[in-house]
């Protein structure tokens, strides 16, 4: 049934809200075969995983949802687990997926037949990604590749039927992993999480918070005075320059800041004055970040805007609200795997809300706003930018197409309710609205 129904939804067809439906049917097929209650919570946790995918087909939509599946899965089969405990399940099914290919045997047989059963489930292990894998991937070579599909399929009239039971074949072998009952990674002793000392001690660390505050707290100063108080840059340096040349290093100081101090919190009862100095340098750091973002900012505002520049404030702010988990741990006390625990969670929350953000769409949008925008780059972030190009003038439609000065571009469109995506729609209908209010009436 889900092979046919990957036939429906994915033959000759890319990837779109399709991928969202085939992982709601896995996840269907597996409860009901089950019989199983208690499927409601990993349900929801699917549907918030999948949302991704129906906003925008991406790479980091399609991670979301396979990791939602599975943990969903691993949720169904064990509604009394720990939340660590499935975590921690997920993690290792998906790392040992490749080997994970067990067509479940009776386990009751014959002595005589163990040895063999053993060699033959090693056989299936070790092959069964690799075989499927490569149907699949032979499937889309035969498509482009006519020399390689008239050599597979002499028959010309049968190459059609032929790459579509490789397709069959491969996603057979993809989907049966999942529906088997999926093992839980049961819990150990706990340990304190510890991390390496890098070779400190009680007397190195206080008197390197002595210098190290020093040091900050001057450039922290000169940063205020020139970015906010107005102060003269020296000599033939330019605002953007200034700006240029220290917004990345900045950034790269404050994560080092909060390297030392998760290296520097077991000696916080050795002398009084290490947790004040420790609180202090990881304040200093954060002011450091938001020193370094309106670096940044400034010279996106004298060149453009990338998606390079966008990443970078986005990873600017991550850090800065990194160091201020790391301040409340040293100062309420809280262990290492408290850090790790909410760190992973505010890191996974800021991709899943960078899922549902067109950010071709943000950088057109900003860099249009220049008397001289740069035309090559605007064209190179391709049909999900139309709409603000299109609204600011620069570019006009002609067959189909997007010209901005001598670079074409597509329009936004689906190919299909299979590859629908809220993205693409809503940019599309963007493009619409302007190009209807700009036509002659």
């Amino acid at each position: 049934m889900l092979v046919l129904l990957a036939d429906l939804l994915f033959w000759r067809a890319e990837l779109g809200m399709s991928a969202a439906l085939f992982a709601a049917a896995i996840f269907a097929v597996v409860i009901l075969d089950k019989a199983m209650c208690n499927w409601q919570r990993p349900a929801v946790l699917l549907t918030l995983a999948a949302l991704p995918v129906f906003h925008h087909m991406q790479p980091l939509s399609f991670a979301f949802l396979t990791v939602g599946l599975v943990t969903a899965l691993v949720w169904a089969h064990h509604p009394d687990a720990m939340r660590g405990t499935i975590a921690r399940s997920t993690v290792r099914f998906l790392s040992r997926l490749p080997w994970e290919w067990v067509i479940r045997l009776n386990p009751v047989r014959p002595q005589a037949m163990a040895a063999e059963i053993g060699q033959l489930r090693g056989h299936l292990r070790n092959w069964g990604f690799p075989v499927g894998g490569g149907l699949v991937i032979l499937t889309l070579l035969m498509e482009a590749n006519p020399v390689l599909s008239s050599f597979l399929t002499p028959d010309l009239d049968l190459a059609e039927g032929v790459r579509r039971l490789v397709f069959w074949a491969g996603i057979a072998l993809l989907v049966a992993p999942f529906l088997v009952p999926l093992p839980l990674e049961m819990d150990g002793p706990r340990r304190e999480l510890v991390l390496p000392s890098l070779g400190l001690n009680s007397g190195s660390v206080i008197r390197a918070l002595f210098v190290f505050n020093l040091l900050i707290a001057i450039q922290s100063v000169t940063d205020l005075s020139i970015l906010l108080g107005g102060a003269t840059l020296p000599p033939g340096m330019t605002l953007a320059e200034f700006a240029h040349r220290g917004a990345y290093p900045l950034l790269a100081t404050a994560i080092l800041a909060g390297a030392f101090a998760l290296a520097a919190r077991p000696f916080l009862g050795s002398y009084r004055l290490i947790r004040p100095l420790l609180l202090l340098w990881l304040g200093q750091n954060v002011i450091l970040c938001a020193a370094a973002a309106i670096r940044l900012e400034l010279y996106i505002e004298s060149f453009s805007l990338t998606y390079l520049r966008l990443y970078a404030l986005i990873w600017m702010a991550l850090v800065a609200a990194g160091l201020g988990l790391i301040f409340w741990q040293v100062l309420r006390g809280r262990p290492n795997g408290w850090l790790l625990l909410r760190s992973v969670a505010l890191g996974a929350a800021v991709l899943y809300a960078c899922c549902f953000v067109n950010f071709a769409q943000i950088i057109a949008a900003q860099n249009l706003r220049k008397l001289d925008p740069d035309r090559t780059y605007l064209c190179a972030l391709g049909p999900l930018a139309a709409g603000p190009i299109l609204e600011s003038g620069l570019g006009t439609i002609r067959d189909g197409s997007l010209f901005l000065g001598d670079c074409r571009m597509g329009l936004p469109r689906t190919g299909g309710w299979r590859e629908w995506g809220f993205r693409t729609w809503a940019a599309s209908r963007y493009v619409q609205r302007v190009a209807t209010a700009e036509s002659p009436r």
